[in-house]
């Protein structure tokens, strides 16, 4: 089922097509197997907690998040990536991961790096969003504060001395900013519910395999970037 999707993803849910980012991946995906299905193939509860059920997802909650199983994004890991393996598929797959996938794991990781070059600010957001959601105090347009989160002179702070350091590549900013801010906010409720490290594991696998130039690019010590 998994190499059959690969290969016909393009040709799957074709009404997801008017959805953007990453909405349009879980939505075709969403047309292959359901969270329940997916949870019973696998053997694990997806989400330890949260508003989620085990039929569907529920993205307007604005007082709950949802607490993946840390055991989900290790077994999507070793199961979704066939072409570790098989270098004929991989070659008969490329040219899907790069009409369908590259810009947006690319866009994950870019904005995961930024954040993972401060961690104490990374940790920060991460538990002020936790007693936000926990005190039932989370704005709704909460998230609108990191719109320019990968410009260079984004800052959290107008004193220099207090504001955050972050490592930054020129052109990051181009990214579309409202995929930006739910970027980070995805990235901030992993480090809130222990599984970040997890998922940028399995996000390294799928482009060290596929978009091995880019990774070599944003992780090359000769390219390091500056601190702004």
């Amino acid at each position: 089922m998994i190499e059959t999707t690969w290969i016909q993803f393009p040709k799957i849910g074709l009404y997801c097509e008017k959805e953007i980012s990453y909405h349009r991946i879980f939505c075709k995906l969403q047309t292959v197997i359901s969270l329940k299905k997916l949870s019973e193939y696998l053997g694990i509860q997806i989400f330890l907690d949260g508003p989620h059920s085990k039929y569907y997802l529920e993205l307007n909650d604005q007082y709950q998040f949802g607490h993946y199983n840390p055991e989900f994004p290790r077994r999507i890991r070793n199961l979704f990536l066939p072409a570790k393996t098989q270098p004929k598929f991989l070659q008969l797959t490329k040219p899907v991961y790069d009409s369908w996938f590259k810009q947006t794991a690319r866009d994950f990781f870019i904005v995961y790096q930024k954040l993972d070059s401060n961690p104490k600010f990374f940790r920060k957001e991460a538990d002020r969003y936790l007693v936000l959601v926990e005190e039932s105090r989370l704005d709704p347009y909460y998230l609108d504060r990191f719109i320019l989160f990968l410009y260079p002179a984004y800052t959290d702070n107008e004193d220099p001395e207090e504001a955050a350091k972050f490592s930054i590549f020129t052109g990051d900013e181009s990214m579309d900013s409202q995929i930006v801010k739910e970027l980070v906010g995805f990235w901030i409720r992993r480090k809130a519910d222990g599984t970040d490290t997890e998922f940028i594991l399995g996000l390294v696998d799928l482009i060290k395999l596929y978009d091995p130039e880019f990774y070599e690019f944003r992780t090359s010590l000769k390219n390091n970037p500056s601190k702004n």
